[in-house]
C-alpha cells in the first residue's frame, strides 16, 4: 500500500505518523500500551482507500521519540494527539482508540467535539472501576514496591522476565500463530532498541 512516513514536532520531541491517502473524515487509529502503529497493519487495506488513514506513535512508543525522564501520561497523549491533528491540519476526524488510548482520545473528542465524526472505541476504559484490573506485565513492572524488585532482577538476566511476560500476555490476543509470530517479534522491537520503550511503559 502507498503512504506517507513523516514525524511531527511535539515541544523538541518528534512524533512518528504514517499516512495513507483517502477523503475526510479521516481516521486517526491509535495504539495501546505496549503497542505501536504496527498493531493496526493488517487493518489498513480495509480502510484506505476510500479514507484518508492517520497512524502514529506515541511518545515513547514505535518509532517516535523516547525521552528519559518525560511525563508518560494521559495528558501527554492528549497533546500528542493534538499534536497530529493541528500539524497535519486535520478538519473532521475519526477517532480509533485502542487499550490506553482510550482516555485521551474521548477527552480530546470531548474537547473538541465540533471536529469528532465519530469515536471508535475498542478494549479500552475511562475511569477508575472497582472491576479495573492492569495487565499482569503492568502490574509487576509499574506498582510500587514490586517493581523495585521485578526491573532490576529483570535486569539481570538481559530482560529475560519482562520478554516471557510480555510475550505471554500480548500473545494471547492472537489466534492466528503465523500472526503472533510475525507482530510479536515487530511490536517487542521498540524495547530492544536504543532507546527503548521501557520507560514509557514503565511510567
Amino acid at each position: 500500500m502507498a503512504y506517507q512516513e513523516s514525524f511531527v514536532q511535539r515541544n523538541e520531541h518528534r512524533i512518528f505518523v504514517r499516512e495513507y491517502p483517502g477523503e475526510e473524515a479521516t481516521i486517526i487509529l491509535m495504539h495501546g500500551l505496549p503497542d505501536n502503529l504496527h498493531l493496526y497493519d493488517r487493518l489498513y487495506p480495509y480502510l484506505s482507500p476510500p479514507r484518508r488513514v492517520i497512524a502514529f506513535d506515541f511518545l515513547g512508543w514505535g518509532a517516535s521519540d523516547k525521552p528519559l525522564g518525560y511525563p508518560y501520561t494521559h495528558s501527554s497523549q492528549i497533546g500528542d494527539l493534538d499534536a497530529v491533528i493541528t500539524q497535519l491540519r486535520l478538519q473532521q476526524v475519526i477517532l480509533v482508540a485502542h487499550d490506553a488510548s482510550g482516555p485521551p482520545a474521548i477527552d480530546w473528542g470531548l474537547a473538541h467535539s465540533e471536529r469528532v465524526a465519530a469515536l471508535v472505541l475498542l478494549n479500552t476504559y475511562y475511569c477508575e472501576m472497582p472491576t479495573l484490573r492492569p495487565p499482569e506485565a503492568v502490574w509487576l513492572f509499574s506498582t510500587p514496591v514490586v517493581r523495585n524488585i521485578a526491573r532490576p532482577v529483570s535486569e539481570m538476566f538481559g530482560h529475560s522476565i519482562f520478554r516471557r511476560m510480555y510475550q505471554w500476555q500480548v500473545g494471547r490476543f492472537f489466534r492466528d500463530a503465523e500472526v503472533r509470530d510475525e507482530f510479536l517479534s515487530l511490536l517487542y522491537q521498540q524495547f530492544d532498541a536504543t532507546p527503548s520503550a521501557r520507560s514509557a511503559f514503565f511510567a
